[in-house]
């Protein structure tokens, strides 16, 4: 059979339009079948990140889950047919795999191979991978013609540059996708500077104002009968709760915490689980799960602080009814784990984790929980999770938020240990 020139410019430009392997495959696919006589064909790359074996990547025909199963990677070393493929950068002809010296013949009985020819897909001096076409069993001995093995040139050649194509376009969507991250981060990062300038002109003026009001309402609380006592101690909480959130501003705007000593954060988890406990729902089990982790270096008012908020936005998610859980564990994370987690660093840790069974967080809300000009609430100040990070963020340390919708959520908060521990 003649090569169609045509077919084969037509299917040159075809593959162009094609944005993903799985539609490049199946255009090469049929343009083998369309010029070969072959009806199983198999596409193997080398991938950078493992030089040293060809990876299968698809099979069409009906040999295609046997092949994926029995062999979906073969290393290059001892292979006497994929060295001569790569040495020679030239179509490799098998005609019966059985009686050839070359062949791996614990696979050819494996997958029942009769002719094989694997085309390399060359780029400059790189074989990138191979295109390859064959018979199995009954479909007994199929020697190519030499239209069909230049055919198969032709598509490999296009296809090798099709797919270094689509990695490039891979590579340009990764590398503007991770500058929108970093553009979104520092959006993020100046707001919360922005919330630190309003801070400071804000919070300390209120502070002084329920300094004057609490001292007030003490003296009050010393005169008052029994019947004034239910209104005073309404006036104390409110203007209590009135501290907490200056507290959070000025905690958000902070550069540094200079208190630092030596944190148990088993210890301060206890006291914040008896603090909060009380605004539980009834229906709402606050569980601490037994555990422990080497002290950290730290400020302990602004890590309860973030704790209590945690507890708070746990409460406020389960409802009515519900189940929390906290606790406190030592984790290591080594390079194989950073290299899977890209929010993560190597080091040694004490992680508390906070996991409710709520409603979760929908995930293309996830990346704005952290933001203070960022709610999701009706009420509230809303800088709960600002204020956790914030303090995260002056500790050295991690955080880390996993969310299934109908299913919960897990935050995980990573303190450096002390280093003398």
């Amino acid at each position: 059979m003649a090569i169609n020139l045509k077919a084969v410019l037509r299917h040159a430009s075809t593959l162009q339009r094609a944005t993903t392997l799985s539609e490049l495959v199946a255009l090469t696919w049929s343009a083998v079948r369309s010029e070969t006589r072959y009806r199983t064909a198999w596409l193997a790359l080398v991938e950078p990140a493992d030089p040293a074996h060809f990876r299968v990547v698809q099979v069409e025909g009906s040999m295609q889950e046997l092949v994926l199963e029995r062999c979906p990677k073969v290393a290059i070393a001892g292979d006497a047919m994929l060295h001569e493929l790569i040495e020679g950068k030239a179509p490799v002809l098998v005609l019966e795999a059985a009686a050839d010296p070359r062949t791996n013949k614990a696979m050819v009985a494996a997958l029942g191979n009769r002719t094989i020819l694997n085309v390399p897909m060359v780029l400059g001096p790189v074989v990138v991978g191979a295109l390859g076409v064959g018979t199995f069993g009954d479909e007994g001995v199929l020697a190519p013609t030499d239209d069909e093995v230049e055919a198969l040139v032709i598509l490999a050649t296009q296809l090798a540059g099709a797919i270094t194509r689509m990695s490039l376009l891979d590579a340009q969507r990764q590398d503007a996708e991770r500058r929108q991250r970093l553009e979104r981060h520092l959006e993020s990062l100046q707001r919360v500077e922005l919330m630190g300038v309003l801070a400071a002109g804000v919070a300390h003026d209120l502070n002084n104002y329920l300094t004057v009001a609490q001292a007030n309402l003490g003296l009050l609380e010393l005169s008052s009968t029994d019947t004034d006592q239910g209104l005073v101690d309404a006036a104390m909480q409110a203007t209590q709760r009135a501290s907490d959130v200056v507290r959070q501003l000025l905690s958000l705007g902070r550069a540094q915490s200079r208190n630092r000593e030596r944190v148990d954060l088993q210890a301060r988890v206890a006291g914040t689980v008896r603090l909060v406990r009380s605004s539980m729902p009834a229906n709402v089990t606050l569980t601490r799960e037994l555990g422990g982790a080497p002290p950290v270096i730290g400020d302990p008012v602004q890590i309860e602080q973030a704790l209590a908020n945690l507890l708070i936005n746990a409460r406020e998610a389960v409802g009515n009814a519900g189940a929390i859980t906290i606790g406190v564990h030592e984790r290591v994370l080594n390079e194989e784990f950073v290299r899977a987690q890209s929010w993560a660093r190597t080091g040694r840790f004490a992680c508390v984790s906070v996991s409710d069974t709520g409603a979760g967080i929908p995930a293309d809300v996830l990346p704005s929980i952290y933001d203070p000009l960022f709610s999701t609430k009706t009420i509230g100040t809303g800088l709960g999770l600002a204020v956790v990070s914030r303090v995260v963020q002056q500790h050295a340390g991690l955080i880390h938020c996993e969310s299934t919708l109908g299913h919960g959520t897990r935050f995980e908060l990573y303190f450096p240990v002390d280093a003398t521990a």
